[in-house]
């Protein structure tokens, strides 16, 4: 089962693809609701969520045979480009947790299928292999204060910034990161930091004081549980801007 969320009208010519990937226990609804994906289908961006058997994504950490949704989200490309006004050749896929822990095994697997993906609250396990050599785009977007996927890792949970510095590798960058604050939007305790090597296409959003969330998504008594929603990135329409860029 895929949730499709289009522009009405839906759009004249084929339009790029984001493809979001939801949370342990998550299902297509909750995250299209979570993230506002209505708001961002009136600004233009056509989005699929894709829906996990069982608990999660067979991703590497959670059990399960990989290549079972390695094979789902291929079909789910192959649907949407055959079926919708969809552009084969601008193809993004991101996800939040667990879905973040799959986009970077697929993006890993298939590269070519992708022009870039995205890692919220999540970043690349020890158990990914990534030893593709097409460049992606390539972005993370973690908290400091996550303490499900902290930001400097735990276990087989990779620190973001080792995630960062290999596909800076893989993207074949050099030079020296250069860390920007931007300017804040509201006053909610956070501030977003971002590191790239200038004109690299991997980049790493740090969410200083954010939690285990989805920045710029609905803030309910369940997210409170898992440390502050910043309000100072929005994290969907960051991703789609960065992906659909020339």
């Amino acid at each position: 089962m895929v949730l499709y969320v289009i522009p009405n009208p839906a759009p004249p010519s084929p339009a790029p693809l984001m493809i979001v990937l939801d949370y342990l226990y998550g299902n297509p609804t909750f995250m299209a609701n979570f993230i506002y994906a209505g708001q961002h289908a009136a600004a233009g961006e056509v989005l699929a969520f894709p829906a996990h058997l069982g608990q999660s994504w067979n991703n590497g950490l959670s059990g399960g045979d990989p290549k079972v949704d390695l094979d789902f989200l291929t079909d789910v490309i192959a649907d949407a480009t055959n079926n919708l006004p969809v552009d084969s050749s601008n193809i993004s896929m991101t996800g939040f947790s667990e879905g973040g822990f799959m986009a970077d095994l697929f993006a890993c697997t298939k590269p070519n299928l992708l022009i870039g993906f995205g890692m919220v609250s999540a970043t690349q396990l020890q158990t990914t292999f990534c030893e593709t050599g097409t460049r992606l785009k390539m972005m993370i977007i973690d908290g400091t204060q996550d303490n499900e996927v902290p930001y400097n890792g735990i276990g087989t949970l990779q620190p973001a910034t080792l995630t960062l510095s290999q596909w800076e590798t893989i993207d074949r960058c050099s030079g020296s990161e250069v860390a920007t604050t931007l300017p804040p939007m509201v006053n909610d305790g956070t501030t977003v930091v971002k590191h790239q090597i200038p004109g690299c296409p991997a980049l790493l959003y740090q969410i200083v004081g954010g939690g285990h969330a989805w920045p710029g998504s609905q803030v309910t008594l369940s997210t409170i549980l898992f440390g502050t929603t910043s309000q100072n990135l929005d994290a969907t329409t960051t991703q789609w801007r960065f992906f659909t860029s020339p």
